[in-house]
């Protein structure tokens, strides 16, 4: 970013370039466009024109796996301390599936064992949702920045995925059936891909989401075929 001042002198420009910047003076480069020209008896008088150019602050280093692991540890350590709740947790870093065309992307996971977080996971994993969601905003304020990571309690996720699985198919073959659209209900994102995914390649249905925020859902419909086919 850069900005062009004029001013009496090169000092007044210069301050009041800073001042409309927001930036101390240390954060900009100064390039002196014009020195001015104060003239003789007000004749010819010209003012000083100064370019400030906004230094970029160093990007920070990213965070090691070591940092990662340690602050995500004590996240969710602290959270289910603040809660009075006690489990085994592991975490692992892994790979998953991105969107098509843009490969695998990296994923912290961290897997909580135990009677006692059964309580978090709630209908349909609301409440698991939204403690993943205060983990999340936790690791990005400790280490400056968004960690992709999940939370999982009790092997939720993997149960859920194949109920979710089992949804689409039975709601497909409603919508071949009736040949009507059929919205299912709310969903995080997480769980709209996995139906998703399970209808991609379905020969007479297809998905898409409709909807904004907590309400964003998948409407599940008939595929459109050329007629003939």
């Amino acid at each position: 970013m850069e900005l062009v001042v004029s001013g009496p002198t090169i000092e007044a420009a210069i301050q009041a370039g800073l001042a409309q910047l927001g930036v101390p003076r240390e954060a900009v480069e100064i390039e002196v466009l014009d020195p001015g020209h104060s003239g003789f008896l007000g004749l010819g008088t010209r003012e000083a024109r100064v370019r400030l150019i906004v230094r970029q602050a160093p990007a920070p280093p990213a965070p090691s796996p070591e940092q990662i692991e340690e602050v995500l540890a004590e996240a969710i350590s602290g959270l289910l301390g603040s809660l009075g709740l006690s489990a085994t947790l592991s975490i692992t870093q892994e790979t998953v599936e991105g969107p098509e065309g843009q490969g695998d992307h990296p994923l912290w996971v961290a897997r909580l064992e135990g009677p006692a977080v059964a309580r978090l996971i709630g209908h349909h994993g609301r409440t698991l949702y939204a403690f993943q969601t205060l983990v999340r905003a936790i690791v990005a304020r400790r280490l400056g920045g968004f960690i992709p990571l999940i939370v999982d309690i009790n092997g939720y996720r993997a149960r859920r995925a194949e109920a979710l699985r089992r949804l689409a198919l039975k709601k497909a073959e409603q919508v071949m059936a009736t040949g009507r659209p059929l919205e299912l209900e709310p969903m995080p994102a997480a769980e709209r891909r996995i139906i998703h995914l399970a209808l991609k390649d379905h020969p007479k249905v297809t998905t898409y989401s409709i909807g904004e925020g907590e309400e964003r859902r998948v409407v599940i419909a008939m595929r459109w075929t050329p007629e003939g086919e």
